[in-house]
């Protein structure tokens, strides 16, 4: 998995030769080019994100009528709760990660002037067990599995399959093991195979936040990996002592979607927006070092392996979440004022990329936004003996928005945010990565689509959240507590149209992907470097060939191809 065949002057002709023969299927099963690997996680990435708002669609339908389940019953009566852990599953393991480890599996290597990842072979096969071990996911939950079920083991035995659970169980396990090994690799990368002049300070944006978000990934995954472990050892008993009792098993995963730990499947937004916006105003970015702080403190901010609610069910009170909770806007505000000042200063030409840019460093704003809002009523409680008479109200009302929608608004707009930078990254590469651009216009079009149903969806749980909905919601006794049944079930129904638009965004991608590069439709004029960028992987031909660059780089700055433009002042 992880050794090359030496390079000679007698072999190098002979496997340039035969890298050209390999196509077909035995090309495409048989890949451990970056490059390869990249467009198919690409590709499955985009599937998955459709598949994952066709889930969210269902709940989101579901949800309209607060009072019982009608829709997500067909003889199991868990699969309302089935449906709604998968979407989560999905939106995560099946689009958000894939489509930031395909940019980074293409991108990383030509940004930092390699000839391809550290460990090829370990790459290809992280890519494959993780479409091996999503698929088998998705089948298991649609065959009566999933992970756990909300209420009892009665239910589990009306309506679950206990080889289907456990299976499962491993499935996505073996999706984070894969996760984990391509992280490894891009780090691996990054540290190891950088070009002479380039220090980590001289990295590009887009790579410096793929070494944070993997670096948080390692070090938290494993830990949610112990959870799934512990559950499936004990579920293998004859009889479950607690973490494999099937009501308790998603409760001790959930903490992966849920703040902090959220924000870390968020981190390669602020570096897609930092590669595009300063480039569409052909101007250096100012405080690069600032930019790379940034990023730093948001991958910090992130990390939430400690905040297991099931474990410690007062963590939501405790200091460090509450502080994390507050301080992790910070670091995006910071990152966008950069944006913001590189934006006014220059001149930037209107694009796709530029468009989604934005939304998607709006969008993640507002998910911060959120979380601060969601910890604010411990925040305040700890200050209350100030004066306990004025406070006491307004600190009750804020700490009864922890477990209600407002969860599901925050974990909503971080990915979603990430999806839309995918997409903006995808229109900003795709001369590079396919040899053909995209359409500006669907572009544009798929944005606002995406950036609407956001704003419907995460929008209608805030408000619900302040309705008291509880996050809960296929349980019954989320909504027991509502203060306005009507009102509920009317915002429900905005964000059901809200994943209608999600759906036509992501639709609208794919059928530009399928009209403008595999029909061949979208334009090659000026293919090496249509938007005058300012890193390395500009500075070969599109697509790159076998071995990436002729000669390796020599670098003395992270906007090296600006700096020969003699533009950026």
């Amino acid at each position: 998995m992880t050794e090359n065949q030496p390079l000679t002057k007698d072999n190098t002709e002979d496997m340039e030769i035969r890298s050209l023969e390999l196509g077909g299927l035995a090309g495409i099963f048989g890949t451990a080019d970056h490059k390869n690997l990249g467009r198919l996680y690409i590709l499955f990435g985009l599937t998955g994100g459709f598949l994952s708002l066709i889930l969210h669609f269902l709940v989101r339908l579901e949800r309209i009528n607060i009072g019982g389940t009608s829709i997500l019953d067909f003889g199991s009566n868990n699969q309302y709760f089935q449906t709604w852990s998968l979407s989560r599953t999905s939106l995560l393991f099946f689009c958000v990660i894939p489509l930031i480890l395909g940019l980074a599996t293409y991108l990383v290597p030509l940004q930092i002037g390699a000839p391809s990842v550290a460990f090829p072979r370990a790459a290809a096969a992280a890519f494959w067990a993780w479409l091996v071990g999503i698929l088998i996911h998705v089948v298991t939950v649609f065959s009566d599995g999933g992970l756990g079920v909300p209420e009892s083991l009665t239910e589990f035995a009306q309506g679950m399959d206990p080889e289907a659970t456990e299976l499962s169980i491993l499935s996505i396990a073996m999706v984070a093991i894969a996760v984990l090994l391509a992280s490894i690799t891009l780090i691996a990368t990054i540290v190891t195979q950088r070009p002479q002049g380039m220090t980590l300070f001289e990295l590009p944006l887009f790579s410096w936040s793929v070494l944070v978000a993997t670096g948080v990934w390692v070090l938290a995954i494993p830990v949610w990996l112990g959870n799934l472990m512990v559950s499936w050892v004990d579920f293998q008993g004859a009889d479950a002592l607690r973490y494999g009792n099937v009501e308790n098993i998603w409760g001790q995963l959930s903490w992966l979607w849920s703040q902090p730990m959220i924000f870390a499947f968020a981190i390669p937004v602020l570096g897609i927006a930092g590669e595009i916006i300063p480039v569409a105003t052909n101007r250096a970015q100012k405080q690069y070092v600032v930019q790379q702080i940034g990023i730093g403190a948001l991958g910090v901010l992130s990390f939430g392996a400690f905040a297991q609610p099931f474990f410690n069910a007062d963590v939501s009170d405790q200091a460090v979440f509450v502080a994390m909770g507050l301080l992790v806007v910070l670091p995006v505000l910071i990152f966008l004022g950069g944006l913001t000042d590189t934006l006014i200063k220059g001149k930037p030409k209107f694009s796709a990329q530029l468009v989604l840019a934005l939304m998607s460093m709006i969008s993640l704003l507002v998910g911060t936004t959120l979380s601060a809002l969601h910890v604010s009523g411990p925040a305040i409680g700890a200050i209350q003996e100030i004066d306990s008479d004025w406070l006491s109200g307004l600190v009750n009302w804020l700490k009864d928005l922890q477990g209600t929608v407002i969860a599901t608004a925050v974990m909503e707009h971080a990915l979603l945010a990430s999806l839309i930078a995918s997409i903006a990254g995808l229109y900003y590469w795709s001369p590079k990565i396919f040899g053909k651009k995209m359409n500006n216009n669907l572009g544009v079009l798929a944005g606002l689509s995406l950036l609407g149903g956001l704003l419907l969806s995460g929008g209608s749980n805030l408000i619900n959240g302040f309705l008291d909905e509880g996050d809960d919601v296929y349980l019954s006794t989320s909504n027991i507590g509502v203060w306005n049944k009507d009102a509920v079930e009317f915002l429900n129904i905005v964000g059901f149209i809200g994943s209608i638009l999600l759906i036509g965004g992501i639709s609208l991608v794919l059928l530009d992907l399928s009209v403008s590069i595999f029909l061949g439709k979208g334009s090659n004029e000026d293919v090496d470097n249509p938007w005058n960028g300012h890193t390395l992987e500009w500075s070969t031909q599109s697509p790159p060939p076998s071995g990436n660059f002729a000669e390796p780089p020599v670098v003395t700055s992270e906007r090296p191809l600006l700096e020969v433009g003699g533009g950026g002042e």
